[in-house]
């Protein structure tokens, strides 16, 4: 149970129980909670009766394990109370029962009584083992945080403790579905808190619990928990919403009378017998990101029918009897979403105005308000598919790699698009998903080479967004790669995990080569050799005892972990005196600061490529592009690259310079620049002079003269593909023009076409 709702006496350990287990101990009635006729006590009680008449005795096995969790769960929580005064047994006893209600197995329900021993009573997971298996005791531990934890932000419980949710919902799903009634009856008995708790607690449950409710298809849960967070976040707004729909209905009542009137006539005269038409209002937890109070509370209405054949015939009759709205019909019958939602959603006229309409079967219904839970008696390898996209998003990442809470919470969200692939696949995605987020869902190695689609008959460009319904054709090219803009362009945990995953490796390959150029650099200025020195013995010793290969040497040296000088002189493979000249200590102050940035362009320490990576950063202060002479600062955790100009480098001391070039590249590129100027009169025909004289074509162009109060004027321009030799002379020309303030890589900034 989460900290926050505890209080009052810990449990105080009696005359040998550090001795004896509080697992290992079965009461026959939960002592010491109360006495018989006590209200609390008939409230146990009652709780406890519930959850067993869920189990009879003569059709449940093993009923006798659940009566002995009653049991342990009243005894290891004996003395403890929440913030409301009662005991802590009440929460454990009314989560088992929304586990019981649910039709969760007897298993699932013990696991929901003990949920809370381990966090916070003596009872340690062996314990739980021995007692109640593995399975058991590995949900409890899965539904345990991570003491060591720190929280990561408002309202957020740490990273590992999501992690290991996760992890053990792989292996039991059971784990997630206790979580989420864990998380219900903590929300109901919310109101014993401080504000700022609860504020923290329900934004927590908004961003974390709410998305994954959904995605396993608990909208009841879903709508219950986000009406709580509702009422705790904006209490004010809450109320005034509420008011204003139950005016809203009050208001709608004839409408809605003559509508399901005029529905269900249609219907019947259609032919269909066993069927009912229902309104479907807005609920107040639809409200909790809006701004502006409701203005309707009929959103339209539900063809409740008696089989799936039925929700055609029904949807048939009215698009026959009305007009329907072009581009409505949406069939999740035959095509159900990831948390098995199925309708017959579609818009048809009733007079001018458009009415919404839902169709479905009384089972549909069914599945549409509790999900997972519908089916848990029926196949455990049907319910399983629930959990295949966080299985795979367990998978997916690197233990080496932190996951990512966006991630989580991103993957959680439910989807909202359906496409297919060439063959008939169908594919789901989120809102807003790009042609590369399909790319991916069919195989990373489709997604890391993606350079188009064709999308519904019409070529696409890999940013552009999916459109529903659509067959999706990948186009791949093998000369193209990711790019850190790409996680600009993708909306799903899998393709931002493997793009990530594929920026790393290269910026892990690209570190070990400038950790290879930085450590040369060092040597050199000892007029030393490199091979030397990876030849002898004292430095082979010195990486055995650092723990370190040699790439993850040079590794460590390029991502600014480790200093090459600093590692040599600790191992005494060099002296105190050679350490100094490689400071600069012994130089003169000119020495010191201009002749690293004056030496032999054609030979400089490292190749800079024209955006940065992971490990190389173009100063923001000068911003420096191609063309620009530029020098390269050793910085903690990265190398920045500054324009030799740029007046930050007068406090940089001179052993932390390099010598740093542009890479050479031969390939034309459609360059986007972003130019900040002062707004004069003739600023728009300079740049072009500068384009004419070059012989260069601008693409596009976008002008923003708001974009700062002090006169200037943002200027985005799209060039025509051009070599970097071009480029370099556009970037030059452009400096000389005195209104021009600032230049800048646009492609992190471009809004408009390309």
């Amino acid at each position: 149970m989460p900290d926050h709702l505890t209080s009052g006496q810990d449990p105080q350990p009696g005359p040998g129980d550090a001795a004896a287990p509080r697992a290992t101990t079965v009461t026959s009635a939960p002592e010491g909670q109360g006495a018989p006729g006590d209200p609390i006590y008939l409230q146990q009680e009652r709780l406890r009766r519930a959850i067993l008449d869920h189990f009879p005795r003569d059709t449940t096995e093993n009923v006798s394990r659940l009566e002995m969790a009653i049991a342990d769960a009243a005894e290891h929580h004996k003395g403890q109370f929440r913030k409301s005064g009662e005991p802590v047994i009440m929460h454990p006893l009314r989560v088992a029962l929304l586990a019981s209600e649910a039709g969760l197995d007897l298993e699932a329900v013990i696991i929901a009584l003990l949920h809370d021993v381990v966090e916070d009573t003596p009872v340690t997971k062996a314990q739980v083992q021995r007692r109640y298996g593995k399975g058991v005791a590995q949900a409890v531990d899965g539904l345990t945080k991570v003491a060591t934890s720190t929280r990561q932000g408002l309202g957020r419980e740490s990273i590992d403790t999501y992690r290991k949710l996760l992890s053990s919902t792989v292996r039991d799903i059971r784990t997630l579905q206790v979580k989420i009634f864990d998380r219900l009856d903590n929300m109901r008995d919310l109101g014993f808190l401080s504000r700022e708790r609860q504020r923290r607690i329900s934004m927590e449950t908004f961003n974390v619990y709410v998305p994954m409710a959904q995605r396993m298809g608990l909208m009841d849960i879903s709508r219950e928990l986000t009406t709580l967070c509702f009422r705790y976040l904006y209490p004010k707004r809450f109320k005034q919403t509420l008011e204003q729909l139950k005016q809203c209905v009050r208001q709608e009542k004839r409408t809605v009378t003559a509508l399901r009137n005029t529905l269900s006539t249609a219907l019947t005269e259609f032919g269909l017998r066993r069927f009912r038409v229902e309104p479907r209002y807005a609920d107040v937890s639809d409200f909790i990101v809006e701004r502006e109070p409701p203005t309707r509370a009929l959103q339209g209405f539900s063809a409740v029918v008696s089989s799936s054949r039925d929700c055609y015939v029904a949807v048939g009759a009215l698009h026959t009897k009305y007009r329907a709205v072009p581009h409505s019909i949406r069939d999740y019958i035959s095509n159900p979403k990831p948390n098995r939602y199925q309708a017959l959603e579609s818009e048809i006229f009733i007079g001018n105005k458009p009415v919404s309409i839902w169709a479905y079967s009384a089972e549909m219904e069914a599945v549409n308000r509790s999900g997972i839970l519908v089916n848990w008696n029926k196949s455990r390898h049907e319910l399983s598919k629930y959990y295949k996209s966080y299985v795979e998003l367990i998978d997916q990442y690197d233990t080496g790699q932190e996951l990512r809470m966006e991630d989580v919470l991103r993957h959680a969200q439910l989807e909202s698009l359906q496409t297919f692939t060439p063959k008939g696949n169908l594919l789901t995605f989120p809102h807003e998903a790009t042609v590369l987020d399909f790319a991916f869902a069919i195989h990373t190695d489709l997604g890391l080479q993606c350079c188009g689609a064709i999308v519904a008959g019409t070529d696409a460009a890999p940013f552009d967004a999916l459109v529903d319904g659509a067959m999706v054709e990948v186009l791949t090219d093998p000369g193209v790669s990711p790019t850190p803009e790409w996680l600009e362009h993708v909306r799903t945990t899998k393709a931002r995990l493997a793009i990530r995953r594929f920026l790393r490796t290269q910026a892990l390959s690209r570190a070990e080569e400038v950790g290879r150029r930085l450590l040369d650099v060092e040597v050199r200025r000892l007029d030393k050799d490199s091979d030397s020195l990876l030849a002898d013995r004292r430095f082979r010793t010195a990486l055995k005892e650092s723990r370190l290969d040699l790439p993850r040497f040079y590794q460590q040296i390029g991502t600014g972990i480790l200093r090459a000088r600093t590692f040599l002189l600790e191992h005494n493979l060099i002296s105190k005196k050679e350490a100094a000249h490689l400071t600069g200590e012994d130089r003169s102050l000119l020495q010191r600061y201009l002749a690293p940035m004056f030496r032999a362009s054609h030979d400089p320490d490292l190749w800079i490529p024209e955006q940065g990576n992971e490990f190389i950063q173009l100063a923001r202060c000068c911003s420096p592009l191609r063309g620009d002479a530029i020098v390269g600062v050793q910085g903690a955790q990265m190398l920045t690259v500054h324009r030799t100009m740029c007046p930050e480098l007068e406090a940089v001391p001179a052993d932390r310079l390099l010598s740093v070039d542009w890479e050479q590249v031969e390939d034309k590129t459609a360059y986007h620049l972003k130019i900040v100027a002062e707004d004069r009169l003739g600023l728009i025909y300079k740049i072009g002079k500068v384009m004419r004289r070059l012989k260069v074509n601008i693409k596009d162009l976008h002008t923003d003269r708001e974009a700062d109060r002090d006169g200037l004027a943002e200027i985005n321009i799209v060039l025509e593909p051009i070599t970097a030799k071009t480029y370099t002379k556009v970037v030059s020309r452009l400096r000389g023009i005195k209104e021009v303030v600032k230049l800048i890589d646009g492609r992190s900034y471009w809004v408009g076409s390309t």
